[in-house]
């Protein structure tokens, strides 16, 4: 297991997303549940997810919510544009 980095931001105007919920809703393998918030900076971090796989994150911001499934590695960093 790893951890997996990431960073939200507004893709219109490209500033990060501060307090946004991001959150593991299926994946390719068994998954504790996992939730991070993201920082002043849109940073979040996910916790003991096993690699290499496929997950579907659900993040909810600002009264919106999005839907997006990753591929993830040992080496990724999510830049993920809301």
């Amino acid at each position: 297991t790893a951890s997996v980095k990431g960073m939200l931001y507004r893709s219109a105007t490209g500033a990060p997303v501060e307090g946004a919920i991001v959150m593991i809703a299926e994946g390719s393998h068994e998954h504790p549940d996992i939730a991070a918030q993201s920082d002043e900076q849109g940073n979040f971090y996910l916790p003991n997810i096993q690699l290499p796989g496929t997950y579907t994150l659900l993040i909810n911001y600002s009264n919106e919510s999005k839907r997006l499934t990753v591929n993830l590695t040992k080496d990724s960093v999510l830049k993920i544009p809301l």
